[in-house]
């Protein structure tokens, strides 16, 4: 037997140790949603892009001021980590953690997404962006019980992004003073929307990605494009484009930052409610700085010799000509998803509600669709 001091020494470091034991126990379990997160960010396209820099910089900043650090972003962009348009993708086969997804890329995938490029009497980025956003977040069943978002992106954890500032047609100096300059102009085409407006006005479409187009203009391959001049700085067609129509609309290229549905629900609590808190917090500076960013390449354009052109100014054979290509475009669209077995009518009447209701104008005839 041992002595009465030898005893009460042995007990009193058994109960230390059964102490530190539970200690330890009971910090694990409190601290699971203090765990460090780290989580990979790619894009394909360049760190000066709006979607990049002036939409998930700012969105993975705060959420790591919310998390207190705790959520820590590794970056990748221009392409490092993965191209454009194959950032879906990567995100659904575990490649990174999130990444900018450009759906209007892959029709194939996502035929439904193109739908904010249809053309419009009116709209800018604050309008495009949250009648995207409303879209995204609908709660109107198209087909089969499903909204928008389940049917294009249910794979997905979706934190909607603005738009683009809306599309313009820029030339490197071929001007519209008669509807036959119009008519066998190359034009790049960003969507199968474009392409079907192309042919309604008889302009030769070239189908490829932003990205691509720098090497291509200066080599003459075509003409000019469609696209939206808030956008010129990340790709450097400031320093190529000479001649611009404005004050007409040809749509909104969409983005969104994806997620993988199982991977964000894995996530710490406290991690997906900063998360969707920057995005509730930062998405209309975020569709500003478009519209800022628009005013900026203008002014960057003119000094190299660009010119603006208001629709409104050019000939009354070019109004029209433009004009007339639109409102078939909408009903093209439609019939395309249709024949695919897609709720085309149906999205399209969806699409103009929430524009409308954002502060948009679509054509006459779309507007008395039932």
């Amino acid at each position: 037997m041992l002595p009465k001091s030898k005893l009460l020494s042995l007990t009193a470091s058994l109960l230390g140790a059964a102490m530190l034991l539970s200690a330890c126990s009971g910090g694990e379990a409190a601290g699971e949603n203090d765990e460090n997160v780290v989580l990979r960010v790619a894009t394909g396209l360049s760190p000066q892009h709006a979607f990049w820099e002036g939409g998930i910089v700012p969105w993975m900043d705060r959420v790591e001021e919310l998390t207190d650090g705790q959520v820590e972003f590794e970056s990748f962009t221009s392409g490092e980590l993965v191209a454009v348009p194959d950032e879906g993708e990567a995100v659904l086969n575990g490649s990174v953690d999130l990444a900018i997804v450009l759906p209007v890329y892959e029709p194939d995938q996502y035929p439904m997404a193109e739908i904010t490029m249809l053309p419009l009497n009116h709209s800018d980025t604050i309008i495009g962006a949250n009648a995207w956003r409303s879209l995204l977040e609908s709660d109107v069943e198209l087909q089969d019980g499903k909204t928008f978002t389940e049917l294009q992106f249910g794979e997905f954890k979706v934190f909607p992004m603005p738009t683009t500032a809306e599309y313009s047609i820029s030339t490197t100096g071929k001007e519209f003073t008669s509807a036959s300059d119009v008519i066998g102009t190359s034009l790049r085409t960003p969507s199968r929307i474009h392409e079907m407006y192309s042919k309604e006005i008889g302009v030769n479409s070239i189908t490829m990605p932003g990205v691509e187009m720098y090497d291509a203009l200066s080599r003459g391959a075509f003409d000019g494009s469609f696209y939206s001049i808030a956008d010129w700085t990340g790709y450097g067609f400031q320093d190529l484009f000479r001649y611009t129509v404005t004050g007409v609309n040809f749509g909104h290229f969409n983005a969104f930052l994806g997620m993988d549905q199982d991977r964000f629900d894995s996530l710490p609590e406290n991690v997906q409610e900063a998360m969707e808190q920057a995005t509730d917090e930062y998405f209309a500076d975020a569709s500003q700085i478009w519209m800022d960013r628009r005013d900026e390449v203008i002014a960057l354009n003119e000094e190299v010799g660009g010119e603006f052109v208001d629709f409104s100014t050019l000939p009354q054979d070019v109004q029209d000509h433009i004009n007339n290509g639109m409102e078939n475009t909408w009903s093209n669209y439609a019939q395309l998803l249709e024949d695919d077995g897609l709720p085309g009518n149906e999205l399209i009447r969806l699409w103009r509600d929430l524009m409308v209701e954002a502060g948009g104008q679509v054509p006459q005839n779309v507007m008395e669709m039932e």
